[in-house]
């Protein structure tokens, strides 16, 4: 008995993590997207190179939090 408890825990462990990641791999999909033209013009701009690397630092910040978020238990 005590084997089949801990595979459903372990299983919906696993589907609480998938669950996570997909609602909320939405909202950072369009966040990335809607930067994708900014990213393109803004590091050929002198006065706005610096810009453009907080924003890619900012989505890779909160890329590596969804993705740690998902592992909480």
């Amino acid at each position: 008995m005590r084997p089949r408890l801990n595979s459903l825990l372990a299983q919906a462990r696993w589907a609480q993590r998938v669950f996570v990641i997909a609602f909320a791999l939405l909202p950072v999909l369009i966040v990335t997207l809607a930067s994708v033209p900014a990213l393109i013009i803004l590091p050929f701009l002198r006065s706005r190179s610096a810009h453009a690397l907080t924003m890619t630092r900012q989505l890779a910040a909160w890329t590596r939090a969804l993705l740690i978020s998902s592992r909480e238990r």
